[in-house]
């Protein structure tokens, strides 16, 4: 663990356990050094001038699309696309997808564990849309049971939102840890 800590520098010499990430993710110096690295040599608007500072800018964009596109093998560097945060990402996908391309009998299925990031968007395209929006429950392991996943993914379902990692979760995790001390 020691090994992670020295990447970031704000961990050092403070002797704390940051775990609220969600909401601010504490960066690495790899991180730091390369935002400091383009607003030293890059600054400029990427895309949107024939100077060559633009250009520059361009170029160093482009290259970090053409890595994230070899890190995920994702098929072509135009499918990646920046957003400031997860929040942005979900709501640019529902909103720009969902309200383009979902109709009455579409459905779009959820985890019941979604941050109300990735849940709000989705019930406002499912009300504009006619859409059906559809959770799928969790078992006492806090898993999605593969029965959930069979009957609520149909041929009918043109969105899947499933979380990597719950916030809601947290709170049932301590209650049932509580719970089981007291009984």
């Amino acid at each position: 663990m020691n090994e992670l800590i020295k990447d970031f520098p704000i961990l050092q010499n403070k002797d704390i356990a940051y775990l609220d990430s969600s909401a601010t993710t504490q960066k690495p110096i790899q991180v730091i050094n390369a935002v400091e690295e383009y607003y030293k040599r890059y600054n400029a608007n990427a895309h949107r001038g024939a100077y060559s500072l633009s250009v520059e800018a361009s170029a160093a964009y482009e290259n970090v699309r053409e890595k994230v596109k070899k890190f995920i093998n994702a098929r072509n560097s135009c499918e990646i696309i920046f957003s400031k945060n997860a929040t942005e990402s979900l709501n640019l996908i529902a909103y720009s997808y969902g309200l383009n391309n979902l109709k009455k009998d579409d459905e779009i299925v959820l985890s019941i564990m979604e941050h109300h990031s990735n849940l709000v968007p989705w019930q406002n395209v499912s009300k504009v849309t006619g859409s059906k929006l559809n959770y799928m429950y969790i078992n006492e392991n806090f898993e999605i049971p593969d029965e959930e996943i069979e009957n609520k993914i149909t041929k009918n379902t043109k969105v899947v939102g499933i979380v990597h990692i719950s916030n809601a979760l947290r709170n049932n995790k301590q209650y049932r840890k509580n719970h089981k001390k007291s009984s």
